[in-house]
């Protein structure tokens, strides 16, 4: 089957592109394992109560809930062997048992009837969920840090790092104070690179010794709305339009603490499109007493008027909300303080813990990755004030006091959300509540695009290639086609805009010559292993491939109308007829290059999706095959992938 054509048939393949949810497994509720959890449930059922919604969306599947808590977690879909396991839990707890498998277990074996499942080399398959874990984190937060424009060899520093500190489940009110306070060579300590990235414009030579070598505008925007979910950049230049707690002189007294920060190097920066530079500069950053030793630092009201401000720390919420002025201001502006001395960013640092909206913004954050939104009025994880309300209230409050209470810890909280009854609940709505106006109340899971780092380590699961690469060399492809890939996701502010174009088109872009190759390999690829794998004495069991492609797509197994139609092609073949992706490239149906880049790619305002772009129809048809043809359940398999079952999390 032509690849293209098996893209449209794609279309018209399952049930559904994302199928209504299964009666779920019936079970009586669980008692919640955390107080905190309980907390979670009662609250976001009362706010079910106050909304007048009177039935939420059913429970999800066990399929649905491995799938998702996989991805969110450990930022891969589950292989076979990982649902099949899951599958034979009849545990009551099963759910919570498998979320804290994924946080703390470090060598996990899968079984099925109670023997290990064992991999290639004949040995139990074996994961390492602590180390997925962390390694899934550190590429959220390195995008969050530095956005994905930044040199891949700098964030693989920063990477690094993120790696090690949430592979310890590190306090993350420590690293914060690190990332705020890092010193030294990026090439020795990755922390360094969030600040180093963050400097801004450098200030003319003649001014440096007054004013500090830069700017730093985007380290003080990036700081207060990464960290106290305060978005202050508009302040830069004028008083907030719509948070009247917020003015001018607060983005400049928080900007203040940052003028004595020095970085020798500049940033190697590569053009999209170029090769890559061989050399990376090696950045270092200080901080120096002789520079900026007034603390002032100047900026211009909208009348032209010239006005001063010293360091001086965003008030807390609270405060800001009663009207009251900042008072955490540096005692010298030097850096010396009553307390012994500590540099400008020292104290700041302490400060930002302080603050008393570090830990909502930290809770606000990691929920709305979970759920696609934070738990204020308006989706946006980072942007409190008094024209987004908190709905949720008594949920965030408690959340952030008990995250606060318990070191700071980001499994905990992940455990708390991921055990809770809001996580279980399917993504279909009740059609009574499927209105926009009730998303802040999570009456379902909201559908939710797999970032191009879990599109990725997903395709790698699903085609088994990534259960045996090398380690180097995994990395290298993953480079190569992140770089192709990600020139159409998120900002340089490191937001996460939703990619609006087909499923087929995403898989373009990731250049299917080597996707087809994982697919095709002759000898090698999951397709012909799994066609083996059920087959005995000359013959091939159907049912069993099919479920086994379902399960290494989808985590799930095919659906009785699903498997019935695909037999039905198998025996007689099948015309397809569909919309083809429109491309830059040549009309569907010739060759196209690899690494075509499709159109109508480019991310909408605010992550909302645009119009789907059109592309012309085509035809096909599909031969009938027998039941021991690799080449049509390979067909089918890619087929799996173009989904918007496989490409969303749900």
């Amino acid at each position: 089957m032509n690849r293209l054509i098996a893209a449209v048939f794609a279309a018209g393949l399952l049930a559904a592109s994302v199928p209504a949810a299964r009666a779920a497994d019936a079970a009586a509720p669980v008692a919640a394992a955390h107080s905190q959890t309980a907390l979670i449930n009662e609250k976001i059922a009362e706010g079910w109560k106050a909304a007048e919604i009177k039935k939420p969306a059913a429970k999800a599947s066990d399929h649905e809930f491995i799938r998702r808590v996989f991805i969110d977690l450990i930022g891969r879909v589950a292989t076979p062997e990982e649902v099949i396991d899951f599958e034979q839990d009849k545990s009551a707890d099963k759910r919570a048992k498998l979320v804290k498998r994924l946080l703390y277990d470090g060598a996990y074996k899968p079984k099925s009837s109670g023997t290990p499942f064992k991999g290639a080399d004949g040995k139990p398959m074996v994961f390492d969920y602590t180390s997925e874990y962390a390694q899934h984190w550190s590429h959220i937060w390195t995008v969050w840090l530095m956005s994905r424009t930044v040199d891949a060899r700098y964030r693989e520093q920063m990477g690094l790092w993120l790696y090690k500190a949430f592979g310890e489940d590190r306090s993350y009110r420590d690293m914060v104070v690190q990332l705020l306070t890092a010193t030294g060579k990026s090439n020795q300590h990755g922390e360094v690179n969030f600040i180093a990235h963050q400097l801004g414009d450098n200030n003319p030579p003649e001014k440096r010794t007054e004013l500090g070598p830069f700017d730093a505008v985007p380290a003080t925007s990036r700081i207060t709305r990464l960290f106290l979910g305060l978005q202050t950049q508009c302040t830069q230049c004028h008083d907030h339009p719509f948070n009247k707690e917020w003015i001018q002189s607060d983005f400049w007294g928080v900007n203040a603490y940052l003028r004595q920060t020095t970085r020798d190097g500049t940033p190697t920066r590569n053009i999209p499109g170029q090769q890559m530079m061989a050399n990376l500069a090696v950045l270092e950053i200080s901080d120096s007493t002789t520079i900026n030793q007034s603390g002032i630092v100047f900026y211009e009201k909208r009348d032209g008027k010239l006005m001063a401000s010293k360091p001086n720390m965003l008030k807390d919420y609270a405060q800001a909300e009663k009207g009251e002025s900042p008072n955490k201001t540096m005692q010298a502006a030097n850096g010396s303080t009553s307390s012994g001395a500590k540099t400008r960013r020292e104290v700041m640092a302490q400060y930002v813990v302080s603050h008393d909206n570090f830990s909502r913004a930290f809770v606000n954050r990691i929920w709305g990755h979970l759920f696609g939104r934070g738990l204020n009025k308006e989706p946006s994880i980072d942007d409190f004030g008094s024209h987004n309300e908190v709905v949720h209230p008594e949920l965030l409050n408690g959340l952030a006091a008990d995250f606060a209470k318990y070191k700071y810890s980001p499994k905990l909280l992940l455990e708390w959300i991921c055990t809770s009854e809001p996580y279980s609940l399917s993504h279909v709505a009740s059609k009574d509540y499927a209105d926009q106006k009730y998303d802040p109340y999570f009456a379902r899971m909201p559908l939710k695009a797999l970032s191009p780092e879990v599109l990725y380590e997903s395709l790698m699961t699903a085609t088994r290639a990534g259960l045996t690469a090398d380690s180097q060399q995994k990395r290298k492809e993953r480079d190569a086609w992140m770089g192709k890939l990600v020139r159409n996701f998120g900002d340089d502010e490191g937001n996460e805009l939703t990619f609006n174009g087909t499923v087929v088109q995403a898989l373009l872009m990731m250049n299917g010559r080597e996707l087809n190759d994982e697919i095709s390999a002759k000898g090698t690829n999951a397709v012909e292993k799994a066609v083996a794998k059920h087959s005995k004495g000359g013959g091939t069991n159907v049912d069993g491939v099919l479920d086994e492609l379902f399960l290494m797509t989808l985590n799930r197994r095919p659906f009785p109308e699903e498997k019935a139609k695909l037999k039905g092609v198998m025996l007689h073949g099948a015309l397809v007829k569909g919309e083809a992706p429109k491309t830059e490239g040549p009309t569907p149906g010739a060759k196209t290059s690899p690494g075509g880049k499709p159109t109508g790619t480019k991310p909408a305002p605010g992550g909302k999706p645009g119009p789907k772009p059109k592309g012309p129809v085509i035809t096909g048809q599909v031969a009938p095959t027998g039941a021991h043809d690799v080449s049509f359940y390979q067909d089918v398999f890619w087929a799996l992938l173009n989904t918007n079952e496989f490409m969303l999390n749900h």
